[in-house]
């Protein structure tokens, strides 16, 4: 290796944060899905009360957990349908009103948890999904 090319790889990983470098490190190890599954559902509060879905991913050698409110899973599936139009993607789990459905009811939040679920899984059965650039970030890998 040339002493510029060093000296080059050298700063840019002076450069790195420790996001970067965690990121590179689930690169190493195996980045795509290999599952995932959401089994738990909490309540928080923020400004006002919500309803966490905790995404448990695994990878080739790690695995974590993410937690998510059903607006993010929306605007995530809204970029899959801009960015990936021919893809075939499963129906998104439906919006409810509410004003009509009270969204705290255990009933409704396990319905929409298995939905969430299900949802995420058979995007994973999409070829190439597993490692598409917008489901590792809104995983958490990138």
């Amino acid at each position: 290796m040339s002493d510029a090319k060093a000296e080059s790889k050298r700063k840019s990983t002076r450069e790195k944060t420790e996001e970067d470098i965690q990121y590179e490190e689930r690169l190493e190890s195996g980045t795509e899905i290999k599952s995932l599954a959401i089994k738990r559902v909490q309540t928080a509060r923020s400004r006002s009360q919500v309803v966490l879905y905790q995404v448990d991913v695994k990878t080739g050698h790690a695995e974590w957990a993410t937690f998510k409110r059903f607006n993010a899973f929306y605007e995530f599936h809204q970029q899959l349908v801009k960015d990936l139009k021919k893809c075939g993607l499963p129906k998104f789990p439906p919006r409810h009103s509410k004003i009509l459905t009270d969204h705290f009811d255990r009933f409704f939040i396990e319905k929409r948890r298995a939905d969430l679920e299900q949802y995420m899984q058979s995007l994973l059965r999409i070829p190439g999904m597993a490692n598409q650039e917008h489901m590792l970030k809104f995983l958490g890998v990138k």
